[in-house]
């Protein structure tokens, strides 16, 4: 490959990498869920990940998802989620429900967490 069709080449899979960049700036709740959430989370129904699946999280008693053994203080924190528990927890989850275990220390941006919000409370296909 000479330098001129390198350069098309590289300039084509640049282009590539930004129009999907692109489709993701139409779903921030999907990107920033990517990004803070899935290497923990499952959105999958069944799936598997190392924290709770968050299929129907909104509207669920929180400590409740079934194949999870969840900390005494989710397991008893006598709650639902809610959009507004939700936005609380993803600020702070020590602060909303203290003594949770979650190594997750929140997310300063309100609007990254109505993303994430809007998100998973947004129909799935089952």
């Amino acid at each position: 490959m000479n330098a001129k069709h390198f350069v098309a080449a590289s300039l084509a899979l640049a282009a590539i990498g930004f129009i999907g960049d692109t489709a993701l700036a139409d779903a921030p709740g999907e990107a920033a869920f990517r990004n803070r959430c899935a290497g923990c989370h499952s959105l999958k129904p069944g799936g598997f990940a190392i924290a709770p699946n968050l299929t129907g999280v909104i509207g669920r008693k929180a400590g409740s998802a079934k194949d999870y053994q969840y900390s005494p203080a989710l397991r008893n924190a006598g709650f639902v989620w809610t959009p507004e528990k939700l936005m609380e927890w993803l600020a702070s989850p020590h602060n909303a429900v203290p003594q949770a275990e979650m190594p997750f220390p929140g997310l300063k941006s309100e609007k990254e967490r109505a993303d994430i919000v809007e998100f998973l409370n947004r129909p799935r296909a089952k």
